[in-house]
């Protein structure tokens, strides 16, 4: 804790910036969909919501762009991260004059794609600058930062823009929203550009090829969408099977909102404590090892094994849920450790970073379709199965990394 208040200023930005991020994030897939719904939109209408998310999805494809361009005199990623985070604030503040409603649902998604878009370039030069200015134990603490700042971000877009606009009406609450990037674009402006980015004279032309041909990327490519496959097994699938097991749209509700507290207080909080005590790879697999567990537990009570019980549901959510931190920061610490060893951090950070997304997506899709096929139980076991995938996946990182180390 000490090590991080020595660079106050700079962890203060981070988490403003990814606390900016989710918030986005969170208004677009959570808040959007129930305003517009409330204001009349018929379900169908809603189908497109999602495509506000895809430059999450692909964002690797323009990251070597920035890494490659930048202005000599704001530096390489405060060039990208100014405008883009001026960008975001202005599509808040207008989408706080504007409002959500059906009439003006077109106006308020384009905005929301285009904030989405600018945080999503933003975050490519965000984590670059991360990678290069922390190392060692304090990598696993920014990246617990990273991951439950996002996360609180989703949880304030969504479910806290639902709250403000009950009470304050919608301009209010999207322009108290508008603060938060308001105030990471002062922390941005208000670094100073060469103690955040360090002068680098041997910096190459970035690509993906470049990510693509260096040792172990592929790797952690695999373990960034085994990982993201296996949370997504045991949120996503899980909610429908108490929803069909006859639980009340409230008690899931309660029950989710539960997990979210534990991922982001324990899980992320949790994985950066155990990195530093066990390293990298340990803590990776014990978390994964976890999600297997809560797979196993789901799948026992989809199968008839052992009736559903609200033991066993809140064991398998608790370690489900502390998994998902975890595993997200340990995933996220290792990106950022090889990347920093580079010199297109925001290339490698993205590529991880996007497999991951893309991982969740085609969970969320590939899983409910083999459940429509085989039921609940197969969707469990295949979470169990992608689990122990990523742990055979990261011993073997972690036994080649010990072999070299050895070597030495």
């Amino acid at each position: 804790m000490l090590e991080l208040l020595k660079h106050w200023r700079m962890v203060l930005t981070f988490a403003l910036l990814y606390l900016s991020q989710g918030i986005c994030f969170g208004i677009a897939m959570d808040a959007l969909p129930t305003l517009l719904r409330h204001d009349g939109a018929a379900l169908h209408a809603l189908a497109f919501l999602p495509l506000v998310g895809v430059p999450w999805v692909v964002k690797f494809i323009w990251a070597p762009v920035v890494d490659n361009h930048w202005n000599s005199r704001l530096g390489r990623r405060r060039s990208w991260i100014i405008p883009m985070q001026a960008l975001v604030l202005l599509c808040l503040v207008t989408l706080a004059v504007i409002g959500l409603s059906v009439e003006t649902a077109g106006w308020a998604v384009g905005l929301l794609i285009l904030a989405s878009l600018a945080s999503a370039t933003q975050d490519i030069a965000t984590d670059g600058m991360a990678a290069e200015y922390f190392s060692g134990e304090l990598l696993a603490r920014i990246n617990a930062i990273q991951v439950g700042g996002t996360m609180v971000g989703f949880f304030v877009g969504g479910a806290g823009a639902l709250l403000l606009s009950g009470y304050l009406g919608q301009g209010s609450a999207f322009g108290l929203l508008a603060l938060v990037p308001l105030a990471s674009l002062g922390c941005v402006g208000w670094l100073n550009a060469a103690t955040a980015e360090p002068t680098r004279r041997d910096v190459a032309h970035a690509s993906l090829l470049r990510f693509i041909k260096r040792p172990k990327a592929l790797a952690l490519v695999l373990l960034a969408l085994l990982s993201a496959m296996t949370s997504v097994s045991g949120f996503g699938l899980s909610k429908l099977f108490l929803n069909d097991a006859g639980w009340s749209l409230q008690a899931i509700g309660q029950l989710g909102i539960s997990g979210g507290i534990v991922t982001i207080v324990l899980g992320c909080g949790g994985g950066a404590w155990l990195i530093r005590v066990l390293g990298l790879w340990p803590a990776f697999m014990l978390a994964v090892g976890m999600a297997a567990i809560a797979a196993l537990t789901w799948l026992l009570q989809a199968s008839g094994a052992v009736a559903p019980h609200i033991a066993l549901i809140g064991l398998a959510v608790g370690l489900g849920s502390f998994a998902t931190g975890a595993t997200s920061v340990a995933i996220m610490t290792a990106s950022m450790a090889f990347a920093a060893q580079g010199d297109q951090a925001g290339t490698d950070m993205t590529a991880v970073q996007s497999t991951r997304d893309l991982g969740e997506m085609l969970a969320s899709s590939l899983l409910l379709g083999l459940t429509a096929q085989v039921g609940y139980s197969g969707g469990f076991l295949t979470g169990a199965a992608m689990a122990l995938l990523a742990l055979l996946v990261a011993s073997s990182l972690a036994r080649s990394q010990a072999g070299r180390s050895a070597q030495v």
